[in-house]
């Protein structure tokens, strides 16, 4: 299947911020056990969207641990220099590391957070290996896009420490614990704007629990016309269904206010029983078409 044909009509349906009350666990499907809320985009990225008794104590610890890698690892200058949510705000560091190489010896330094070069760090992906590979994908394949957010650059900071040769941040993550995350968040948003009745055969669940390895055949980067502008909250998601079919995928921006990339999580067709009821989505039932002018 090519990449741009299996996108070729997207009909849009926006991600409301109203929390919607589910009752089982979406990932396992739980019913009788406590059911907690659960952040779309997680709490700790300042993430609006709720789902209500949503996920279960065993899942929730599976979701939370990739995500604090992520948070964690990826960006916490980020989080800190940006003051964004944290349940623990009186223990925000008040200086971040920075990696400093004098006389061909590295060291990392601490920096107070008002002299902090603050870059954000994100990952770059191919489309979900499903549009362009006959045979399923394990893992992910991911450069890095570092745009200058906030402080001095790294070149002018360097200036504060005399005789430096190298002056930067180090990044430890891993590309198939973000690969996760985008799929949490894009399963999560889709299931707040569609409902959980559609997901019925969803394969993103085993991609987000951890069974399915295959994580790059269906979460990857959005190659194609921007879906989520720039100037609007601090992170964007679109849920569209591919046209025509019932194919439904999730565009994801995380830090789009300052221009970050796009992903593309695959969840796949909706369930037919849902598709023939009155929840399906009217303006999908309608056809109404986000860009007819979407191919290359």
């Amino acid at each position: 299947m090519r990449y741009d044909g299996a996108v070729q009509g997207l009909v849009d349906n926006y991600v409301s911020l109203q929390g919607r009350e589910i009752g089982e666990c979406v990932y396992c499907g739980e019913r009788d056990a406590p059911l907690g809320t659960e952040h779309a985009v997680p709490y700790g990225l300042n993430g609006p969207w709720t789902l209500l008794r949503a996920s279960c104590d065993v899942c929730a610890k599976i979701t939370s641990r990739f995500e604090h890698d992520a948070m964690r690892r990826l960006w916490p200058d980020v989080r800190n220099a940006l003051a964004m949510q944290s349940r623990r705000r009186d223990k925000r560091s008040t200086t971040l590391p920075a990696v400093v190489q004098r006389d061909g010896v590295r060291e990392t330094i601490q920096v107070p957070r008002a002299k902090f070069p603050t870059y954000l760090a994100m990952p770059l992906f191919p489309p979900p290996a499903i549009f362009w590979s006959d045979r399923p994908v394990r893992g992910v394949f991911a450069n890095l896009d570092v745009k200058h957010l906030c402080g001095p650059t790294f070149a002018d900071a360097s200036k504060e420490y005399p005789g430096t040769e190298f002056f930067g941040m180090h990044i430890n993550f891993s590309a198939e614990e973000f690969a996760r995350v985008l799929a949490k968040i894009g399963f999560c948003a889709a299931v707040a704007t569609v409902g959980i009745g559609a997901f019925t055969n969803t394969p993103i669940r085993k991609v987000i629990l951890g069974s399915d390895q295959c994580i790059g055949h269906w979460v990857g980067g959005w190659w194609k016309e921007p879906v989520n502008g720039t100037n609007g909250g601090l992170h964007e998601i679109r849920v569209v269904l591919s046209e025509p079919g019932t194919e439904i995928h999730a565009i994801i921006r995380l830090f789009a206010q300052f221009g970050a990339p796009e992903y593309h999580v695959m969840l796949g067709p909706a369930d037919p029983t849902f598709v023939a009821s009155s929840a399906w989505p009217a303006q999908w039932a309608d056809t109404h078409l986000l860009n007819p002018s979407i191919n290359s």
